[in-house]
């Protein structure tokens, strides 16, 4: 097997970087008044906060060959018992609302490893796959297949920390 060369190596590992400057770059010339805004910046770095935190936990599981694909659901499931928690016993208070959350979440993640490792089964992909339709019915269950609607203007101000 020939080796490859240290510089196609370094090309290969900026690429994506590479790629993400250019298209920052374009859709600065494309859009001047509005991409470049700190408004903006800060709209994109507040719609992917959760996505970093659920990738650096996906992290975790990559690391030590494994993987989990009922993450997302998980996140789903934790925000659908906020939902319910806030629209139906008016809960508010987000010193009880963000404990609850990482309860469940919690919860999901020690039942999804708890049914691999005693389980035996034989590769995290098949246990965390139907994990993910479980979580999503559980979620589902919960909501009366209905979306969540919320509009206490009494919100506990502690709720909307970072904007």
């Amino acid at each position: 097997m020939k080796k490859r060369s240290n510089m196609g190596d370094f090309i290969m590992r900026i690429a994506p970087l590479t790629v993400l400057a250019i298209l920052y770059i374009l859709f600065s010339i494309m859009h001047p008044g509005r991409f470049m805004t700190m408004a903006n910046q800060m709209n994109v770095l507040r719609q992917t906060a959760v996505n970093c935190l659920i990738g650096s936990g996906m992290l975790l599981a990559l690391i030590t060959a494994g993987i989990d694909l009922s993450v997302g659901y998980n996140a789903i499931l934790a925000t659908c018992t906020i939902g319910v928690l806030m629209q139906n016993f008016g809960v508010t208070s987000a010193w009880i609302l963000i404990p609850m959350a990482i309860l469940v979440s919690t919860s999901a993640g020690f039942l999804n490893g708890t049914l691999l490792t005693r389980l035996d089964l034989p590769h995290p992909f098949v246990s965390t796959l139907g994990m993910k339709n479980v979580l999503w019915g559980v979620a589902l269950l919960i909501t009366s297949s209905r979306t969540i609607g919320f509009t206490n203007k009494g919100i506990d101000s502690t709720l909307w920390i970072g904007r």
